[in-house]
């Protein structure tokens, strides 16, 4: 397991709080609940949006409809 991956688990096992969000993409999370989610933490303190998470920490992993995008972000970096 990777530095990455190991940070990943860390924030995962602390759980939700004011800067740190758990969105479920098992059913295709929408593009505006997944904005909104972003600019709410953007309007307050910050924070991590962690997609692919149940609100208990379960990993559920990305919809396919969202890997497009993780390959494009990943490409920007």
């Amino acid at each position: 397991m990777n530095t990455k991956e190991q940070e990943l688990l860390a924030l995962i096992r602390q759980s939700e709080s004011m800067t740190l969000e758990f969105k479920s993409d098992a059913k295709c999370l929408p593009d505006r609940e997944l904005v909104a989610a972003v600019v709410a933490l953007a309007n307050s303190d910050g924070g991590k949006l962690l997609l692919g998470v149940e609100d208990d920490g379960k990993i559920s992993g990305l919809h396919a409809n969202h890997h497009l995008a993780l390959s494009i972000l990943r490409q920007c970096q």
